[in-house]
């Protein structure tokens, strides 16, 4: 039995630690030291999607949470900063996003008009206002880090004034995106109703990118609206609103940035995907469009995205690059075979490279065994994730290297069953708390049923006696993929992306129709007895995944039909899910009204009453609710950097919003030796959010306990 010692157990540790944070914009050891350079690992030999985006275009890099989309830029943005004709500037538009705080001037500007906007309407649009201008300032402070840091060379080799000209340019420069300026907008419009039945009531934000002959100026601005029976009197009110000059913004960019012999400013834009849709087509709209389109080629944006949440606004698509981090896209050219083989090449070269970097052998650690069988099932396990990869290894480390013994093929089933448990399975209990309406809470719970007859269909399935496709195959079948038509991707696309599925493939099936192949989880499929992957011994199973024992359109059509509600959000006419396809064609019009917009809404039955019971003083915005649940996960009171890191946000947007949970007795703040503050869940907390978790596991209708298989 291998015996490990202190100094490489603590090294391996490191090691695993700097792979769980491979989402974050930031890899460096615990003392501070930068690692990126050493430590990066592309998806593709030769590096070749770093290269992809370094070319001066702008690029949408897309992939779910932590396939090292941050990673890549912060790859790419160091190896930049390298060339003197490029400047590069990281902005993690999340982090702006939820830090944003309202501008008490623009809240007097609009506070004194009477009734421009209702409360929530102005809410928005003064979030967005602030949100917008913190982009921007971002850029800025980026801008000025670089600058302060190669002065000198840039001056000698690109100015030909002084340097107080030079740094008296860049003051105005700065001090430009720091004025207020405000311009009249007529466009907001509020009508006072009779009402002499039922009205209806909307409020919006609108972003929108005017043209004049001043040249192009993008303009924040709200509205409200109400309809009824009633007739209607409008009144109109001016509103002073700060806007961005686009035109402006270019031309004190180029000004800065031409005398420098800087071609290209690359501007790198994290989880953008985060953002909420509204917020999402403003940036797009009213920052990433018109820069990118008017800048003459200065200006291109590096866009971290998840696979279908990506707006595009008036982008050009035939002119923009897109790279898919997901493996059926990356590696999935060559068949299924190819595919997972280089996913579990590319698994073991993550694992060997940071474990060498520490002067540690991977086979001292790894109990690779027979044909790199271990590698093969770490892919499985992480499904090619990094960030999934390194909770693994780290709950692996814990139950067999802390005891002398490799990590083999059991550590990593339980520990990817460990993951499932604590990491994913929890994601429906919390959402019956997220402060959302009670539709959008009840579709995340419709969402679990859907998930439920899934997995129970995957576990009816095993028995060798439901299909002659299994008569051939050593013992318990594997039932963990399923396939159904691509027209029920998006309703999928919730599940994957909080990693209860993934997108395995896309293939023809028996008919020759094309089909989306998923695999469940592969802890969820330990949890509930579900053999995992294909046989492989003969050709034709390379074909195992469209077998049509695996076609789960019947599954997907009943939960539609079942679940799914559609209504006019003006009229309320209600319509049957069998008429979807025809609503879409006209963009969701009422066809009863021909005014209102149908919306689609999942709705849980089995569940209704779980979500019904959570009192609206119990609800908690997703980051809160991520505070609560990482100290619960930990069982121990922790740092803001260590939540910061769990959650992927800034330690700064931690220490504000635990203090309002302090203030709500959910959490107690208290200070360390070290004079830094660490949060503990309070009782109160544990009870409201924590104390039922006989409800977290899936509901499964098939008999039995599927922990007794």
């Amino acid at each position: 039995m291998p015996e490990f010692t202190t100094d490489e157990l603590e090294k391996f540790a490191e090691a695993i630690r700097l792979l769980k944070l491979y989402r974050r914009a930031d890899m460096e050891t615990s003392d501070g030291k930068d690692l990126v350079e050493q430590l990066y690992v592309d998806p593709l030999p030769h590096d070749h999607v770093l290269k992809q985006i370094r070319q001066p275009t702008t690029t949408f890099i897309v992939g779910r949470k932590g396939t090292g989309k941050s990673t890549i830029f912060l790859r790419a943005r160091k190896s930049l900063l390298a060339q003197k004709d490029v400047m590069a500037a990281y902005v993690d538009i999340k982090t702006v996003f939820e830090s944003a705080r309202v501008d008490p001037t623009i809240a007097d500007a609009l506070g004194g008009t009477d009734g421009a906007l209702s409360d929530g309407a102005l809410d928005q649009l003064l979030l967005l206002t602030t949100f917008l201008r913190a982009v921007v300032a971002g850029i800025r402070d980026d801008l000025r880090a670089q600058l302060d840091s190669s002065w000198r060379s840039r001056i000698r080799e690109a100015f030909t004034g002084n340097y107080d000209d030079l740094e008296r340019k860049l003051d105005e420069f700065l001090a430009d995106l720091e004025k207020p300026d405000f311009v009249n907008i007529q466009a907001i419009r509020t009508p006072s109703i009779r009402q002499r039945e039922k009205a209806v009531s909307t409020a919006g934000i609108d972003a929108s990118v005017q043209a004049s002959a001043a040249g192009p100026v993008a303009k924040l601005g709200g509205s409200t609206s109400a309809t009824s029976d009633a007739e209607l009197e409008s009144q109109y009110s001016d509103v002073l609103l700060r806007s961005i000059d686009v035109r402006r913004l270019i031309t004190s960019l180029k000004s800065l940035l031409q005398p420098l012999g800087v071609k290209h400013l690359y501007v790198f834009l994290d989880d953008f995907s985060e953002l909420p849709e509204g917020a999402m087509r403003t940036v797009v709209d009213v920052l990433i469009a018109p820069l990118n389109n008017w800048s003459d080629e200065l200006v291109k944006f590096k866009v971290a995205a998840y696979p279908g949440r990506i707006y595009y606004g008036d982008l050009d698509k035939s002119k923009l690059d897109e790279i898919n981090l997901d493996l059926h896209s990356i590696y999935g050219q060559a068949g299924v075979a190819a595919m997972e083989e280089k996913s579990s090449e590319f698994t073991k070269r993550l694992v060997e490279r940071r474990l060498e970097y520490f002067g540690l052998d991977p086979n001292r650690f790894m109990d690779v065994g027979r044909d790199s069988q271990l590698w093969d099932l770490l892919f499985q396990a992480s499904m090619g994730n990094p960030r999934t990869l390194g909770y693994i290894l780290f709950f692996a480390h814990e139950s067999q290297l802390l005891y002398g013994r490799r990590i083999n093929a059991q550590g990593v089933r339980d520990a990817a069953k460990r993951y499932y448990e604590e990491k994913l399975e929890p994601y429906f209990a919390m959402g019956a708390f997220l402060h959302e309406s009670f539709e959008e809470r009840s579709t995340i719970f419709s969402l679990k049923e859907l998930l439920e007859e899934i997995v129970s269909r995957a576990r009816l399935l095993r028995s060798k006696e439901s299909a002659s496709v299994f008569q051939s195959i050593e013992g318990r079948p594997p039932t963990s993929h399923f396939n159904v038509s691509p027209s029920f991707e998006a309703l999928l696309s919730t599940l994957e992306l909080n990693f209860f599925l993934t997108k395995y493939f896309v293939m023809s099936n028996r008919d020759g129709r094309r089909v989306s192949v998923y695999a469940l989880n592969f802890g969820l499929c330990e949890k509930y007895s579900i053999a995992f992957g294909r046989p492989t011994k003969t050709r034709e199973q390379r074909l195992y995944f469209v077998e049509r024992v695996f076609d789960y359109n019947p599954i997907m059509q009943a939960y539609v039909s079942t679940n799914q509600e559609i209504q006019c959000d003006r009229c309320e006419a209600a319509f049957d899910s069998s008429e979807l396809e025809s609503l879409k064609k006209y963009h969701m019009l009422c066809p009863t009204c021909r005014e209102g917009t149908c919306v689609v809404t999942n709705i849980a039955k089995k569940y209704s009453d779980l979500v019904d019971k959570v009192t609206s003083q119990q609800l908690l915005p997703g980051t809160e609710l991520g505070i609560l649940r990482s100290l619960d996960s930990e069982g121990r009171p922790l740092y803001a950097g260590e939540i910061a890191g769990e959650l992927d946000v800034s330690h700064q947007l931690i220490g504000w919003r635990a203090k309002r949970l302090d203030e709500q007795s959910l959490i107690t703040r208290e200070s360390a030796k070290n004079n830094r503050r660490t949060y503990k869940l309070t009782n109160e907390a544990r009870r409201i959010y924590f104390d039922d978790r006989a409800t977290w596991g899936l509901q499964l209708s098939e008999e039995g306990d599927a922990e007794k298989d």
